[in-house]
């Protein structure tokens, strides 16, 4: 029975495969991953956090110090116009049509959408089509992952800033495998092969925390927020990577589908910025559904974009 064979025939398999079964499993019996011990910390949302940061470890320890300015680069360009987008588009949407947004969309829902990354789709895109740097961008990446960047950018004021400390904790597994690596080869040579395993338990626990009941749900102001990013800030980023970076445009992709963490982000948002808290509840659940579209058409487009423009793997170990 192959059934690793089939799991690869899907984009990101290794990691969407068990992230739809964990969702399946948390929509209809989600009392099997409450249980506590090992089995919450291994397929619930408890251990995301944990299995995110081995997995920057990990992709740390594949980063040569000669590699850093290409990471740096693809990474930091891919963050930078995310941003420039997300600013832009909360800046419109204020000034055009004020915090209630449009056609049920809310800024602070557009906002979050625009902002939010998904670091974990991204790696586990990129083990199927990613060279080495682009699966070490990922640490880059996990920068904005975090509802302190909508935050910012929605005009926080009275000294609430940016989260450094987040920035921070993403930065030292990412920091520590790689001096580890660059000091001994074999350390480098130890996790060459973990990032599959790691991707399998991460899709676990992201998994955990879909509600596919979500989908249900689904709206005009639904419309408007997969419209927004793929009709409008996927072409961007593509076009960034494309003509900026001279690349096939698949991690620009990867690193454009909305990120687990937009759930949590409005209620944060609106105890900081009292001016949402009335968007907060309708925001939550327009961006879950979206969430999970998002989880389920990424892969298929970056999918997409590598057959059509190639990706960075020999064409004979493409998914």
């Amino acid at each position: 029975m192959d059934i690793l064979g089939k799991v690869n025939k899907v984009p990101g398999g290794i990691m969407v495969v068990p992230m739809i079964i964990t969702a399946v499993v948390n929509t209809f019996i989600p009392a099997a991953l409450k249980i506590g011990g090992p089995t919450s910390g291994a397929f619930s949302g408890a251990g995301a956090m944990a299995t995110i940061g081995m997995l920057l470890f990990t992709a740390g320890s594949q980063t040569k110090y000669s590699d850093l300015g290409s990471v740096c680069a693809r990474g930091g360009l891919l963050v930078i116009v995310r941003l420039a987008v997300a600013f832009t588009g909360a800046w419109l949407t204020l000034k055009l049509f004020g915090p209630e947004g449009v056609w049920g969309a809310s800024a602070l829902a557009i906002t979050i959408a625009l902002a939010s990354c998904n670091p974990g789709v991204y790696a586990g895109l990129m083990q199927s089509y990613g060279d080495t740097v682009d699966k070490s961008a990922m640490g880059i990446l996990n920068l904005i992952a975090v509802p302190a960047t909508p935050l910012v950018i929605l005009g926080v004021a009275d000294g609430t800033g940016f989260d450094y400390m987040s920035a921070v904790s993403s930065l030292v597994p990412f920091a520590l495998g790689m001096v580890l690596a660059n000091a001994d080869e074999k350390v480098r040579k130890l996790f060459s092969t973990a990032t599959p395993v790691i991707l399998f338990f991460l899709g676990c626990c992201l998994g955990a925390s879909i509600n596919l009941k979500a989908l249900s749900q689904a709206g005009v102001a639904n419309i408007v927020l997969i419209g927004l990013i793929v009709c409008i800030f996927l072409p961007i980023m593509i076009a960034a990577d494309k003509l900026i970076l001279r690349r096939p445009g698949y991690a620009a992709v990867a690193a454009t589908c909305l990120g687990g963490l937009s759930v949590v982000a409005p209620r944060i948002i609106g105890e900081r910025l009292p001016q949402y808290q009335p968007y907060v509840e309708s925001a939550t659940a327009q961006l879950a559904v979206t969430l999970v579209i998002c989880i389920f058409i990424f892969p298929y487009i970056t999918k997409f974009i590598v057959g059509k423009f190639g990706s960075g793997i020999a064409p004979k170990a493409e998914q």
